[in-house]
Parts: structure tokens; C-alpha cells; sequence
């Protein structure tokens, strides 16, 4: 009995070591010992005192913010290795880096009220607030080196830069610039630096639903998820292409990240489709654009759209509503564009007995999908969304426990709230970074300068402002990670973008959905990357191929700008919805040359022309529309009776043989 209890007690200590691996961050160090304890501990407290403020009170701008990044910047020097040659365990240098992260900040939070109080601009800047704001920035750029790259610590470092030498840069970009002491006075003592609204986001409800995902995950979601996706399409044809589409989606409502949702989802769903049929390269860019599709599904959707809300003003809520029916366009555009591609290489689906049941599923893990649905509700009743995602992932403890496939213990509980700080940190420095850089941008005017620079080029044409944003988010996006690419083109693009005539909100939805393209489009594809590393692919082909299939990430912008995606009649929503789910349909038809069969040329046409008319349906409200929509249906229904009046034998392309 002993000896059985012994191997029961090993097996659960394994499967919670295993869980552990999954959940925590890849890339941090797995640290034991008192240092492993320290970081535990740290990281615990961190997430307790962030719960704690969304049901009691915040302490003010600069404390709560400032308390936020006296626990984050230190955990990443103890967590992330300065370079590939370091050890396995802190330096005295990362020891050094945390201990003067934590004296800064915990000296923001002692003086914040003497900050608070004296005249900006005015008072004198004391020696020492000038030395701990110098620690601050230097702490905060090696902490973003160290977890995202140092493309943004260029970025900060060309802004200070700019900052500084006003005088001397030409035409509309020259400034009076700014002085060393008013800089620094500006990024540390004030809520306009680096402890700006970008930082308060972090520091609150972003962090509670990071911490959302986290405790999905530990309770056993995506396993749910993914099975909830294997029953439901796992048979049909291309299934395991089908199942990528689904499963990214839903965990997407995890973590927001692209990146991850490609190691989590992609290392089942890749080898997959391979073995069924799919050339590595387009089982990459499935899973590269079905990934990406996270963060534009709410209710996460990334760090960017709660600094959207910020910015605009408008309720987290009613953003992530009109956030669903273009999440639910990009998610069937692809899976049309699989679906044709099956067709076309003639592949099956997986057999049904290997599959698990879908009632099976749901009895398992069924009441997982409740807080997700309570969160979207709260949302809904315009509860803030710090006290409504703090609320919810308690609930996913509670709801947890209503089975033991689900049911979290005292050692998974802590391992859920010690991974969502973990999970968390690496936006910290991020954070941090970006509102350094916002802070420097609103110091210097620059965002007007930047207006009318957009306005000259795109002489009046709305159009032409948004290919150019585009275009400029394309650029940015190649080294930035895409929330500081949305910051910094938000800031810059859409002041130009409203003075054209677009509400403040859809001028904030086309940046932030350009700014995601920036993972999957050649040359650098971080997401479209990582995937070609699962797959054996070769990443510029993936790239490529992803941004064939990630159509609608450059068409619904647009449908932004001149559609009704963001009207206030629910009808209006609908029909654009529906008219633009047509022209996803009939487009990869288009696009592939194959519908039941191979397409002759007019029949190719006709496809593409019932495409353009649906997309020219959407354009505008629907008492404008509703011919072209007309039309588009029409030339669709003749284009499948020809394809079926004139059936020709399916060539397998891929296998160089028909098949019967």
C-alpha cells in the first residue's frame, strides 16, 4: 500500500512538473533552490496585491504603477539570461540590475506624493530624483533587451535623442528641444512618463487577464479547447487544417499572444496536417495565420486593444463587440481558403474513432466555457474591466472545481497565480518601454508634425492615408513587437486619420489590425518563423503563403473606414457581416482554380467577379450596397451550376494523379 501510494505520489509530482513546464514562459530560466523560492514568492505577491486592488482600490497613478514594475523589472533580471552565454542562474550583475530596479521604483512610490504636489517644469529637479530617473530608464531598456529585443531600445534611444536635439533636425521636424532635467522630469515624476496611462493598463486589468488565461490554462483549458476543436472538424475534410483554425481561436481567448498560440496549438496541429496531405509550408502558414487570429479575437485580443480603450475612451466592452464579427470574418476566411485546399489535394479528414466525442468533451470540461461567457457579460453590463476579469479568474477556480479533470489543488493553484506574473513580465518591460517612448512623443509635438506630414502625402485621400499607415505599420512591425508598433502608430497615424474624416475608433481598429501583419509578412515573421521551425518549412516560403491566406487582415480595415462593421445598427453589422462572409467564401475559389473541380478560366472569373461584387457590397451602408450584394450572389450561384452542369475529373494536385 505504502509503495503504491509512493508511485501515485511520484506520478502526480510528475504531471505537475510537466504542467509546469507548459504553463510557464519559454525562454526564463528554471531556477531551484532559495533563488527559485525568491522568484515564487515575488511573483505570487504580485499577483495577489494586482487581485487585491481590482476588488478594493488602487493607490494612486505613480504607487500602483510604480509597485507593478518594483516586482517585474527585478523578476526579469533574475529570469531572463543577458545574453546566450550566461549561466543557468542569476550574476552578481542581474543581482545588481534587480536591486537597482527595485530602489528606483520603490523610491517613486515613497516620493510620489512630493511629485505629485510640486509645479512641474517649474520646481528644481533634485540630484537624486535625477539619478534614480537615469537607473529607471537604463533598467527598464536592458529589461525590454532582454525579453522582446533591441529594436525598441534603439527606438527609445532615437527618441530621447530626438528629444534632446529639437534645434537641429530639419523642415516640420525641428523643436525648441527639450533640457536634460526636464526630460528627466517628464519620463520619472510625472504620470505623463513612464508611468502613464500605458503603464496603468499593465499594471491593472491587462495584468487580471493575463492571470484569466493563466488559470484556463493550469485548469486543464487547452486540452479542453483543443478537443472541443478535434471533435468538431478533426473528421472532416482537411480536418487537422480545420482543427488548427478552431483550437488558435479559442486559445487565443487565453493568452492574446501569436507566438504562443503557434508553440501551444501548433506542435499537435502541424504534424498533423503534414501526415494528411499538406506540403510543410502550408501546414505552417495555417497554423501562422489561424495563431494570428488570437489577437484579434476577444475577449483578450493582446495588450493593445486595453491601451485602444485608453486611448479612445470608448468601454473595453463595446470595442471587444465590435470585435467579434471581424474576428469571425478572418476565422472563416481561412477556413473557406482550407477547406478549398483540401478539395483541391483531395484529403481526408481523421478517422472518428480516433477522435474524441464531443459530448464526452463537454461533460469533462464544459463549465470552462462559463467564465468566459460571465466575463463577456460583465463586460457587456459595463463593469470596469479590471474588477470583471479579476472577478472572473477567481470564478475559473471556483467553476474548476466542479470536476477533478479540472479541479485545481493548493500546488496548482499557486503554479496558476505565480505563471500569471510570469506570463506577465515580459509585457512589464514592454509596457514600460512604450510609454517612455509615448511620454518623449508627447514632449516634443511630434504628433502633430507627424499629422501633417501623413495629411501632405496622402493629399486629402482618406484612401491613400490608409495604404500609407499600412505600409508604415509594415515597416515598424518588422522590429517591433506589434502592441509597441500599435502604440507608436496610433500615436503618430491617427490624429491625421481622423482629421480625414474616421472616428477616433475606427481610425484605432485599422492600426491595430495592421499592426498584426507585421508577424507573418517577409522578411521578418516572428510568428510565421516559429511555425517553419515546427513544420521543417522554409520560413520565407511560409511567409509568403501565410500572407496569401491572411486576406482579410488587409481587406476588414478597410471595411473600418468605409463599411458598417462599426455601425450602431445591429442590422447595418449583420449585413456587412454576411456580405463580406460571401466574399470569403467564393475568393479562395478564385485565388486556388478549384472549386467541386477545376475551374476553365470563366469559370475562374466568374468566381472572382462575385468576390468583387461582394466586397463592393460592403463598402458603404446597406440601402447603398445591396445591388452589388445582389450581384455577388447571383454570379456565385452561377458559378457553382457551372461547375456542377460541366463536372470535369478532380486532379489531385500535390500528387501528380486523379483521383477517383
Amino acid at each position: 500500500m505504502t509503495e503504491g501510494r509512493q508511485q501515485g505520489s511520484g506520478g502526480a509530482g510528475e504531471a505537475l512538473a510537466e504542467l509546469r513546464e507548459r504553463v510557464l514562459p519559454g525562454g526564463q530560466r528554471r531556477l531551484g533552490g532559495w533563488t527559485g523560492r525568491l522568484v515564487s514568492a515575488a511573483s505570487v505577491a504580485l499577483a495577489v496585491l494586482t487581485l487585491y486592488m481590482a476588488f478594493r482600490v488602487t493607490f494612486g497613478p505613480i504607487p500602483t504603477r510604480a509597485l507593478h514594475l518594483v516586482f517585474a523589472i527585478p523578476l526579469i533580471f533574475l529570469l531572463y539570461p543577458a545574453g546566450r552565454r550566461s549561466g543557468a542562474r542569476p550574476s552578481p550583475l542581474d543581482w545588481v540590475l534587480a536591486a537597482a530596479a527595485v530602489a528606483t521604483f520603490a523610491w517613486a512610490i515613497a516620493n510620489a506624493d512630493r511629485f505629485a504636489w510640486r509645479f512641474a517644469y517649474v520646481d528644481p529637479v533634485l540630484w537624486y530624483d535625477k539619478l534614480f530617473a537615469v537607473i529607471a530608464i537604463a533598467v527598464v531598456c536592458e529589461a525590454t533587451r532582454r525579453t522582446v529585443g533591441m529594436t525598441i531600445v534603439a527606438l527609445n534611444a532615437i527618441f530621447i535623442g530626438y528629444a534632446l536635439t529639437g534645434p537641429i533636425w530639419p523642415g516640420l521636424l525641428e523643436h525648441k528641444g527639450t533640457g536634460i532635467d526636464y526630460l528627466l522630469e517628464h519620463i520619472y515624476m510625472l504620470p505623463e512618463g513612464i508611468f502613464n496611462i500605458i503603464m496603468g493598463i499593465m499594471a491593472t486589468y491587462l495584468f487580471t487577464f493575463l492571470a484569466f488565461g493563466a488559470f484556463l490554462q493550469v485548469s486543464g483549458g487547452e486540452r479542453i479547447f483543443t478537443d472541443f476543436a478535434l471533435a468538431f472538424a478533426g473528421y472532416r475534410r482537411g480536418g487537422p487544417a480545420k482543427v488548427a483554425v478552431i483550437s488558435s481561436a479559442l486559445m487565443g481567448m487565453l493568452s492574446g499572444s501569436t507566438v504562443s498560440n503557434v508553440i501551444i496549438t501548433g506542435s499537435m496541429t502541424i504534424p498533423l496536417m503534414k501526415r494528411t496531405g499538406f506540403q510543410p509550408y502550408e501546414a505552417a502558414a495555417i497554423e501562422s495565420t489561424a495563431s494570428l487570429g488570437g489577437a484579434l479575437t476577444p475577449p483578450v485580443m493582446g495588450a493593445g486593444v486595453f491601451i485602444m480603450s485608453a486611448f479612445t475612451g470608448e468601454p473595453l466592452g463595446k470595442i471587444l463587440i465590435y470585435s467579434i464579427g471581424p474576428a469571425i470574418l478572418y476565422y472563416a476566411s481561412l477556413y473557406f481558403y482550407i477547406d478549398i485546399k483540401a478539395r483541391k489535394k483531395n484529403l481526408a479528414g481523421l478517422p472518428r474513432e480516433s477522435l474524441p466525442g464531443m459530448l464526452d468533451v463537454l461533460r469533462v470540461g464544459g463549465h470552462l466555457f462559463v467564465p468566459i461567457a460571465v466575463l463577456i457579460y460583465l463586460m457587456v453590463l459595463d463593469f470596469t474591466p479590471f474588477l470583471a476579469s479579476a472577478a472572473c479568474v477567481i470564478l475559473v477556480f471556483v467553476v474548476g472545481l466542479a470536476k477533478r479533470e479540472t479541479r485545481m489543488g493548493p500546488r496548482r493553484l499557486l503554479l496558476a497565480i505565480e505563471a500569471s506574473t510570469r506570463s506577465a513580465i515580459t509585457l512589464s518591460a514592454l509596457s514600460a518601454s512604450a510609454a517612455m517612448i509615448f511620454g518623449v512623443i508627447t514632449a516634443t509635438g511630434l504628433l502633430v508634425k507627424t499629422t501633417s506630414i501623413i495629411l501632405g502625402v496622402a493629399g486629402g485621400s482618406l484612401f491613400i492615408a490608409i495604404v500609407l499607415v499600412g505600409l508604415i505599420s509594415y515597416v515598424l512591425g518588422m522590429g517591433l513587437p506589434v502592441t509597441a508598433a500599435y502604440v507608436i502608430l496610433a500615436a503618430l497615424g491617427v490624429p491625421a486619420l481622423v482629421e480625414l474624416g474616421l472616428s477616433v475608433l475606427a481610425a484605432h481598429l485599422i492600426i491595430f489590425w495592421f499592426s498584426q501583419d507585421s508577424t507573418i509578412t517577409p522578411p521578418i515573421c516572428m510568428t510565421a518563423f516559429v511555425a517553419a521551425r515546427i513544420a521543417d518549412a522554409p520560413p520565407m516560403k511560409t511567409g509568403f503563403q501565410s500572407v496569401l491566406m491572411a486576406k482579410a487582415l488587409y481587406i476588414i480595415p478597410f471595411i473600418f473606414a468605409y463599411g458598417s462593421l462599426l455601425s450602431e445598427s445591429p442590422l447595418e453589422v449583420v449585413y456587412d457581416v454576411l456580405t463580406l462572409f460571401g466574399c470569403f467564401a467564393v475568393m479562395p475559389a478564385a485565388f486556388e482554380g478549384f472549386f467541386v473541380n477545376r475551374l476553365s478560366p470563366p469559370e475562374r472569373a466568374l468566381f472572382f467577379a462575385a468576390g468583387i461584387a461582394f466586397l463592393a457590397g460592403a463598402l458603404g451602408d446597406a440601402g447603398e450596397g445591396w445591388p452589388w450584394t445582389l450581384a455577388g450572389v447571383g454570379l456565385a450561384a452561377l458559378a457553382v451550376a457551372v461547375q456542377r452542369l460541366f463536372a470535369r475529373r478532380p486532379v489531385v494536385l500535390g500528387e501528380g494523379r486523379e483521383a477517383g
